[in-house]
């Protein structure tokens, strides 16, 4: 009877986690435009419409028309893309399941329907988009609604930034993809810092994009040399001291114009629908001088092992629980998984309550 009770505690532990699994997977993306049609966010979407691009040419001369998180959807769009997808074994380039859409799209309405997005970096809106509204209520759309941490999370959002910007599959590089191993995320994030509501240094950020940029490597060659990228550049002496715009200003327009905030599905390639995953990257623990606060996105950095010298000399630094990953299910699947788990709490009372009517005997 104990081992019956023992199978009948693994299984209902089961259904929990099914059940949880169920419930984050209410959680969708809505659109670019469902975040910024919002009279709370209009600094926010004149950032992302009008303000990002001309400030990554400005620091960048040598990118194109298609510069900005808006467009990295039409950088699928190259003719070099599809045999990039090739080369990493995706039939499709715009596999919502793929990493080609993962990092150049936001997927939402059943397709990769805009580049890089709010949601793309703050989580899918579905939940928070209407809570968050209310004032100060930053910690419980994060802790109930889906929203990643990434106010003061130093941490969480250069994580985001590097495990796209710089590859973790040698199979791409290959190809012919850019490596990303020059990205300086100390000069890299300013553009996008336009819109932050807190201010960072650049050489901090640069050093930590350094050491998870480090990390990506030695996951996709093992056996290369250390990475030793060039220090940050300084940003403007203005952006360094955190001096707003003033205000009045008027934002420079991208050249050519600014692009639509959700670039539609090009007339090439016919919508694919069906709800769609949440990719999410592997989980992995990181050493504890650097481990993010809980609720950031998940590093791919692995362990850096202690020198072999030092391994007696001093202890192990405590490491922290990786951080929780969220895995979004397709809405069938989450619907079946609300019944197998109703059923499977129906059978643990039944068979329950015929071993107690047994023991009673």
């Amino acid at each position: 009877m104990a081992s019956t009770l023992r199978l009948l505690a693994a299984f209902a532990c089961v259904l929990v986690h099914a059940t949880a699994l169920s419930a984050q997977s209410a959680f969708k993306a809505v659109g670019p435009n469902e975040c910024l049609n919002c009279h709370d966010h209009e600094n926010e979407r004149t950032w992302y419409e009008k303000k990002e691009i001309p400030e990554v040419q400005r620091l960048f001369p040598d990118k194109g028309a298609n510069a900005g998180h808006i467009n990295s959807l039409k950088q699928l769009e190259t003719p070099k893309s599809k045999e990039f997808a090739a080369a990493i074994g995706l039939a499709d380039k715009y596999d919502l399941n793929g990493a080609c859409v993962q990092c150049h799209a936001t997927v939402f309405a059943g397709d990769a329907n805009a580049g890089v997005s709010c949601e793309s970096c703050h989580g899918p809106a579905s939940g928070y988009l209407k809570p968050h509204q209310t004032k100060d209520a930053y910690e419980e759309s994060v802790s109930r609604y889906g929203m990643t941490r990434l106010v003061g999370n130093v941490q969480g959002w250069t994580q985001q930034c590097t495990n796209c910007h710089v590859m973790n599959d040698d199979r791409l590089i290959k190809a012919g993809h850019p490596p990303g191993d020059d990205f300086d995320l100390g000069k890299r994030f300013q553009p996008v810092s336009i819109h932050f509501k807190k201010k960072y240094d650049a050489a901090q950020v640069g050093a930590i994009g350094r050491s998870e940029m480090a990390g990506i490597i030695r996951r996709r060659r093992p056996n290369a040399a250390p990475l030793t990228p060039e220090p940050a550049a300084q940003p403007d002496a203005a952006r360094q001291a955190g001096t707003p715009e003033p205000p009045g200003s008027t934002p420079g327009a991208p050249q050519g114009g600014a692009p639509s905030v959700e670039s539609r599905t090009p007339p090439d390639r016919p919508s694919r629908a069906g709800p769609a995953r949440r990719v999410t990257r592997p989980d992995v623990r990181r050493s504890a001088s650097s481990d993010p606060p809980p609720g950031s996105p998940t590093s791919i950095e692995p362990p850096v092992p202690p020198p072999a010298d030092a391994a007696s000399a001093a202890p192990a630094p405590a490491t922290t629980p990786p951080a929780s990953v969220t895995i979004v299910l397709p809405q069938s699947l989450a619907s079946e998984l609300k019944w197998v788990a109703l059923g499977g709490l129906l059978l643990i009372v039944g068979v329950g309550a015929f071993l107690w009517g047994r023991s009673r005997r």
